[in-house]
C-alpha cells in the first residue's frame, strides 16, 4: 500500500481512507480536549469526487449485479486525513477474473439424501 493524493486515484482503484469522524462521547472536559479526533477507515472502490456545495469523496462498497446499483460511502473531502492505494484499477480487474475463473472450476458434490445429516436446531 502507498500514500496517495486523491488527484491521482483513478476510477476502480482499490483504496483505504482514514478520515476524520462526527462523534458523540460523554467523558470529562480533560478527556475531550485530551484526543477529541475520532478517525475512521474504510476500504472500497474508487468511484470519483462528486458534490455541489462540499466535494464528496465517493468509495464503492458493494454494487448489485443486476441493477449495477452502488452501495458507496460518501466522505467530506476536508475530513479525510489520508488515501491509501491498495490495488490499482489493472490489478483490481485481474484478481476479480481470476476469481470468477476459480468459481467456475468448482465442482460441488452431490449428495444422496441418506448421506445428509439431520439435526435440529433448538
Amino acid at each position: 500500500m502507498k500514500r496517495v493524493e486523491i488527484g491521482d486515484l483513478e476510477k476502480g482503484d482499490f483504496i483505504m481512507v482514514r478520515w476524520l469522524d462526527a462523534s458523540e462521547l460523554r467523558c470529562s472536559v480533560d478527556e475531550h480536549e485530551g484526543s477529541p479526533e475520532v478517525y475512521c477507515k474504510d476500504w472500497g472502490v474508487y468511484l470519483g469526487v462528486s458534490g455541489r456545495k462540499r466535494r464528496l469523496l465517493l468509495v464503492g462498497k458493494d454494487v448489485v449485479e443486476v441493477h449495477n446499483d452502488w452501495g458507496a460511502v460518501r466522505i467530506p473531502v476536508e475530513l479525510v486525513d489520508e488515501v491509501l492505494l491498495v490495488m490499482p484499477r489493472g490489478e483490481v480487474l485481474r484478481a476479480i477474473r481470476e476469481v470468477g475463473v476459480l468459481g467456475r472450476r468448482v465442482r460441488l458434490r452431490r449428495f444422496r439424501r441418506d448421506e445428509i445429516e439431520r439435526f435440529r436446531v433448538v
